[in-house]
């Protein structure tokens, strides 16, 4: 593998170490010629390893290799070594020679760097370490066998190491600094190795970013560690010399291992970067095959189940059934459509009590076809303690639908599905796969939210397929919130929705309008539904005052809640609502030839569901008051702001001969906009966080200016949930 220098890389690392150190790399390099010969490098590291190992300052005793290594020494490598003794004894020839005649390290090094230039760089480093371990393991024989073979006895007193070793107390430290180095030399090699081998990785090429930062600095790390086997080398060889006056030598091998150890840490670190890029790769590829597996058709969802629920040791995966407690195994969804409902163990928010009011519908008729689903609870957290496994097991049993046994049987690729695909922050998603196993909606939460159990099978077709089929009428407005509401719209009556906290606005217009129906001839339900984000204590007290003066019917507390929650979540729902801003809609009752009549709604853009949500949203914020009316027909349906509609009740008499034209919803309706028209208004509508743009006032259609709002009430009682 040729080494190539990377942008920016080598000059930092190397700088710490000299200011020539460019100019010293650029030699290193030129020695070398080629990458045409290599060898087995592992069986010879591990031969390395077994002279290397366990060293101490003691300079005697029988030291016993590890056991792992010392297989190496019984398995036949004659064909790998054949060739190195030449190479081996050449180097040990040029390291004796310049240490006889006092050459620089720095020129030894250089000069065994040409004696092996036509081998890969790793390759170069174990010839020059195996040749050092030679020499090394020859000192390490003598000096721990003298005591008790007479052969090394012999050697020792050829080679003066009797008076050397009376000697071992005080070479006791500068012994250490060799050792150490020793360690640090067997320590570069074989990260140098490892690097060598990652560059190989199927997930890498030669012109991987990774790998040239990463091989850039293998030339000076090779130079240093080669020449620290000089240096140790001569030392050792100088000990059989050395004479009393020798022992005050300061030896400077202590800052080469600490040069060698920070180079290497270089390495290591860039190392850990590949095998990161690695696991990544890996964990890419996992990924991207699990989201396949979850977007695209099966037979039937039992694949896409067995990936997200797996277990580890490989028995059948179970799902625990929080209603019943009990476990219960995965293909018993078979075949059905399964709503995964992700959040933290902070669960308790709006979404998650309307689908506790929504899901014993399907219990209580399991027959039904739009009750062939079943929602399982998958907790996800950044970081899992024993504090959090004991929330999970409280939380869980608290719910009726099923939920993953244990948070560890999630795998990684399905937490990281559920972050990136499905953007899971903190906000709870319900996401919906099909019965063939794909995933048919990220978040069917809304969805759920407005329809309930009429969504089925919750898939983002369905979501638009129940917008295309409504329109702004009373049904779509408070569908399902009172029993007789069904009842009031077969019998084509005329209703009044309305709401507010000032009990005397309410008493005014209850007995208002009813006066005025009663003129008229119509009859005329009214049903009190409180306000948006209104507080329990308020709400609560008004309806208890308007049932006993018997003013009108009244929603009860948790359905006034669920009333004004499902128009926020109309109002965020994903299906486009919007027009072609060049469109233009004009309502099909405003007459431009009326005189009396001025078309307030005119140029108005968006879709009349979305307005009328809109609109319902502004006046409901209002603690004076607000009103919907519908006709005796479905289509027949507008929303007012409380004290102008009291305004135009009171008026009745100017607009009664156009009521005997257009009928009087539709009557009232143009002279209220005349009203919004002519007098001063202030209307302000309260939204979550959401990307709506465009918003017009419900008054005059003028559009909106966005302010910010940042209020405390983010617990459930803003939601009148307390």
């Amino acid at each position: 593998m040729a080494i190539k220098q990377s942008k920016g890389e080598g000059v930092s690392t190397h700088s710490i170490f000299s200011n020539n150190a460019r100019l010293l790399e650029d030699k290193i390099i030129e020695t070398h010629h080629s990458d045409e010969l290599t060898f087995a490098l592992k069986p010879v590291l591990y031969i390395i390893e077994v002279i290397f190992s366990r060293t101490t300052t003691d300079l005697h005793g029988n030291v016993q290799a590890s056991l792992a290594n010392e297989k190496v020494l019984y398995s036949d490598h004659r064909e790998i070594l054949f060739e190195l003794p030449s190479i081996t004894a050449a180097i040990s020839r040029e390291v004796f020679c310049d240490w006889f005649k006092g050459v620089a390290a720095h020129n030894t090094t250089m000069d065994i760097l040409q004696i092996i230039r036509h081998y890969r760089w790793d390759a170069k480093l174990v010839l020059a370490v195996g040749s050092f371990a030679m020499n090394f393991g020859g000192f390490r024989l003598v000096s721990e066998l003298h005591y008790t073979n007479s052969i090394a006895k012999a050697v020792a007193l050829l080679e003066n190491f009797p008076e050397t070793l009376e000697l071992a107390g005080i070479l006791k430290s500068k012994l250490q600094d060799i050792f150490l180095v020793v360690k640090a030399i067997l320590d570069m090699t074989k990260s140098i190795i490892e690097l060598y081998e990652l560059s190989h990785n199927e997930y890498f090429t030669p012109e991987s970013p990774e790998i040239i930062a990463a091989t850039a600095d293998i030339p000076i790390a090779v130079y240093w560690t080669i020449q620290s086997t000089v240096d140790c080398a001569s030392q050792i060889m100088s000990i059989a010399a050395m004479d009393h006056k020798y022992l005050s030598k300061s030896w400077d091998l202590s800052s080469l291992g600490h040069k060698l150890e920070m180079i290497r840490s270089q390495l290591v670190m860039k190392i850990n970067l590949c095998y990161k890029f690695i696991e990544k790769k890996k964990d890419d590829e996992i990924f991207f095959s699990f989201t396949r597996v979850l977007e695209t058709s099966d037979i039937d969802n039992s694949k896409s189940l067995n990936i997200i629920f797996r277990e580890k040791d490989g028995s059948q995966p179970m799902l625990y059934d929080c209603l019943h407690q009990n476990l219960v195994p995965i293909e018993d969804l078979k075949g059905k459509v399964v709503a995964l409902y992700i959040t933290d163990l902070n669960i308790v928010c709006e979404d998650y009590l309307i689908l506790q009011q929504i899901y014993p519908e399907k219990l209580d008729d399991y027959s039904r076809k739009e009750n062939q689903y079943e929602i399982v609870w998958i907790p996800v957290m950044d970081n899992w303690t024993k504090d959090t496994y004991r929330l999970f097991d409280k939380v869980r049993d608290q719910m009726e639908w099923l939920s993953v046994c244990h948070p560890s049987q999630l795998a990684p690729q399905v937490i990281r599905y559920i972050r990136e695909t499905c953007n899971f922050v903190k906000k709870p998603l319900l996401v919906v796969m099909n019965t063939d196993g794909r995933i048919v909606h990220k978040d069917a939460t809304q969805m759920m939210c407005i329809w309930g159990n009429q969504a089925y099978p919750f898939s983002l077709e369905k979501e638009l397929s129940l917008w295309q089929q409504r329109n702004w009428t009373i049904s779509l407005l408070a569908e399902g919130i009172d029993q007789y509401l069904p009842t009031w719209i077969e019998e084509r009556k005329h209703i009044c929705l309305y709401g507010g906290e000032d009990m005397e606005w309410i008493r005014s217009f209850t007995r208002t309008a009813k006066g005025v129906a009663l003129r008229y001839g119509i009859e005329l339900e009214m049903l009190y539904a409180g306000k948006n984000r209104s507080r329990e204590r308020v709400v609560k007290k008004l309806i208890n005052v308007t049932q006993r003066e018997r003013l009108s019917k009244a929603l009860e507390w948790k359905l006034i809640s669920y009333f004004w929650l499902r128009m926020e979540k109309m109002c965020m729902s994903e299906p486009p609502l919007a027009i072609p801003e060049q469109e233009e809609v004009v309502d099909e009752f405003f007459i431009p030839d009326d005189p009396d009549f001025v078309a307030p709604v005119q140029g108005q853009k968006y879709h009349s569901i979305f307005s009328g949500i809109v609109n319902m949203l502004s006046f409901g914020s209002s603690s004076k008051g607000w009103a919907v009316i519908s006709g005796g027909t479905e289509d027949m349906l507008f929303e007012a702001d409380g004290e102008l509609l009291l305004r135009a009740l009171v008026d009745h008499e100017k607009w009664k001969e156009r009521a005997e034209n257009y009928g009087f919803v539709r009557a009232l309706e143009i002279y209220y906009h005349q009203l919004c028209n002519d007098l001063p208004h202030c209307i302000s509508v309260i939204l979550p966080d959401t990307e709506i743009k465009g918003i017009s006032c419900a008054a005059c259609n003028k559009p909106m200016d966005k302010m910010v709002t940042y209020s405390c009430c983010t617990d459930r009682s803003s939601y009148g949930y307390d």
